[in-house]
């Protein structure tokens, strides 16, 4: 099998190939040969040692995956070899043979191709728990979505249509138009407008009722000064850390003095909520994950849903799919595709 791994951490191009022997899944596995991988921005992060408890190097990077069962473990019951499935592989799926957890397996939903199935865990499970189960969101709200164009934010849109929702988000404007088209409702340039004077025009001052934040300090604060009364703000990443291609201490240390400092009184006075999200922090209370995914499911089935695909990268080509999505060049998933192997 062949798989990308990272040599060390730094630039892109620390991805490298390796070959290894083909991989024997436990008891309670079941092996794919895998057709794609998706790649999410935590990624790029983990390989500039941005992520606390990220992979080391000599690691294989992703954390989601499609393809095919040929080999099932002893123990494992409901899946059968040549199925067609997705699942989430959180230690690493950036290969052509991963072994996976027969409970971490998806079976796909209706009408979806292998590479929409590698688009779909991680995006669309974070963004579902984070609007739905977190976020309480419902019929009548507004939501500002953060990064609309990305892997999270356009599943993020697509499950908002699904209800009575009016959706702010903010991107950089070549992403305007087809934002517009998925169904925004206010597109927000957030490296030229005034973007809180912006929000809150739309909303006629009252601000927003939920909003996912992947950017980081100053706008978390942004965020929640946006925020209605029962509001909240979920943080789910700080992409600002990533300027470069490699660590910068002193980027990340004005990041740091930067943290917002949320005091428990001033929630409580002002009907606030602040919480964190992230998928790969529920051991123990996988179950919630579970009932989230049967949820999502139907929805997607039920709304003929389809990820929104940027584009697929040969898994030679990693280091370029890597460079793709730190550029925020990607509107969608960025995938790498393992189909030659």
């Amino acid at each position: 099998m062949k798989s990308v791994i990272l040599t060390k951490y730094g630039a892109p191009e620390v991805l490298k190939i390796k070959e290894f022997k083909d991989i024997e899944p436990s008891d309670n596995q079941v092996r794919l040969e895998v057709h794609y991988a998706g790649i999410n921005f935590a990624e790029i992060m983990a390989r500039m040692k941005l992520y606390p408890g990220g992979p080391k190097p000599g690691s294989v990077l992703g954390g989601e995956v499609s393809g095919v069962i040929d080999k099932i473990g002893k123990d494992v019951e409901g899946l059968s070899l040549g199925e067609k499935v997705m699942g989430l592989s959180l230690n690493g799926s950036y290969s052509s043979q991963v072994c996976i957890d027969a409970n971490s397996i998806i079976k796909l939903p209706e009408n979806f191709k292998l590479d929409e199935a590698a688009a779909f865990p991680v995006v669309y499970i974070t963004a579902y728990m984070m609007m739905f189960d977190l976020g309480n969101l419902q019929d009548g709200d507004t939501f500002l979505i953060h990064g609309a164009g990305g892997g999270v934010g356009t599943a993020a849109i697509q499950l908002a249509k699904t209800k009575n929702i009016k959706i702010i988000g903010t991107s950089s404007s070549w992403k305007h138009e087809k934002l517009i088209k998925m169904g925004v409702d206010k597109c927000i340039d957030y490296n030229k407008d005034n973007t809180e004077k912006e929000i809150l025009d739309f909303t006629n001052g009252k601000g927003v009722d939920l909003v996912i934040d992947p950017i980081g300090a100053n706008n978390w604060k942004l965020s929640y000064r946006v925020l209605a009364r029962m509001g909240k703000l979920i943080i789910y990443g700080d992409q600002n850390l990533v300027k470069g291609d490699k660590l910068k201490p002193i980027v990340a240390m004005k990041e740091m003095y930067s943290m917002p400092k949320y005091k428990p009184m001033d929630l409580m006075a002002n009907n606030k909520a602040v919480m964190g999200y992230h998928l790969g922090r529920f051991k123990g209370h996988e179950w919630k994950v579970k009932r989230s995914i049967e949820n999502l499911i139907k929805i997607v089935n039920d709304n003929d849903l389809h990820p929104v695909i940027d584009s697929k990268f040969s898994f030679e080509d990693a280091p370029k799919a890597h460079r793709h999505i730190q550029n925020r060049k990607n509107f969608g998933k960025v995938l790498l595709d393992f189909t030659s192997v």
